[in-house]
């Protein structure tokens, strides 16, 4: 658009390194942006970004990537910052492929390895701004669905994503009065697949583990990690006020608790946390979430149970015949 303007877009830029910090600050002034927060310090980062939502940010991993790709997701999940669709770039010197990966990973909108040119960053921010990607929510992932192949990540749909980068260069004010109820709305979209996720990977877990019991194996499955899922999705559906829905969330929490103690590890108790999570999440969204993954649940509870059951005869192979300790095993993606 004609009335395109860089300058009247705010951005938050984190790096730890005085001297990258003005060699990118100058750069985005190049490119025109004018409202540019210069921050060298995580903790501060933070506090910026809960007292507002910047229009775009930008942040180098430096020495603490693992830090700084907990604070996307925190932006993603909506645990941090009032907009989780914000326009987020993540640079780094470094280029191993973890960290390349980890970085795509965190739900970023694009990764920039350094050194580049301010070319380079425009054209990427111009991508950003005039052909944003749609978001996928998965339970461990959201952010740009850059799947080839839509029917990766559970086949989960993309959802319409607010660009108000966008909305606030072009000065389309019609975009920009609707931001907030537009940003909501996404918000709801997010949160509700997010949820009926983290109930299917507890669906999965447990269900794939009480076949292997009923079959008679000991499950590999991490029940630590299961416990966690549990967690975050009591923590969602307090979010919401239900208290009917809290109360089931809260007995399967109790339920996840006792699977980990001595003798707790039971048929009853994994066939009661499918229960209680399938509970869950129709006292949030009605019966129609889970009758429509129903078939995907068989799917991933038998492909898990398959894996479940291959561990488990590789680690007897490896002992000698003998049982195993269960090892890491992710319920569901």
């Amino acid at each position: 658009m004609a009335d395109s303007d860089y300058g009247r877009a705010t951005v938050a830029l984190y790096d730890p390194v005085h001297v990258n910090l003005r060699t990118t600050r100058y750069a985005l002034q190049q490119l025109g942006f004018k409202s540019i927060e210069s921050i060298s310090d995580l903790a501060d980062m933070k506090r910026r970004l809960n007292e507002d939502a910047p229009h775009l940010i930008m942040m180098e991993t430096g020495d603490r990537e693992a830090d700084v790709f907990k604070m996307v997701r925190a932006i993603r999940a909506g645990d941090l910052s009032h907009n989780p669709f914000a326009a987020i770039i993540v640079t780094s010197w470094k280029r191993e492929t973890a960290i390349v990966r980890e970085a795509i990973g965190c739900g970023a909108d694009d990764v920039i390895m350094r050194p580049f040119s301010t070319t380079f960053a425009e054209e990427r921010i111009r991508t950003l701004i005039r052909a944003r990607k749609p978001f996928i929510v998965t339970s461990d992932y959201i952010g740009p669905d850059r799947r080839k192949d839509p029917a990766r990540g559970g086949g989960a749909a993309p959802i319409e994503t607010p660009n108000v980068l966008k909305a606030v260069i072009d000065n389309d004010h019609e975009a920009l009065t609707k931001a907030k109820a537009w940003i909501d709305e996404a918000q709801k979209t997010v949160d509700q697949e997010r949820l009926r996720r983290l109930c299917m990977r507890v669906i999965i877990g447990a269900e794939a583990a009480a076949r292997e019991m009923k079959d008679g194996r000991q499950p590999v499955i991490d029940l630590e990690e299961f416990e966690k899922g549990a967690r975050e999705v009591c923590t969602r559906i307090a979010r919401i006020k239900s208290s009917e829905a809290t109360r089931v969330a809260q007995a399967l929490c109790e339920v996840a608790v006792e699977l980990r103690e001595k003798g707790g590890l039971t048929f009853a108790n994994l066939s009661l946390a499918k229960e209680l999570a399938m509970a869950a999440y129709v006292a949030f969204a009605g019966d129609d979430g889970m009758e429509r993954s129903a078939e995907e649940i068989e799917k991933a509870a038998a492909a898990l149970q398959q894996r479940m059951a291959n561990a488990a005869a590789r680690k007897a192979e490896a002992n000698g015949g003998a049982e195993g300790e269960p090892e890491l095993k992710r319920a569901a993606s």
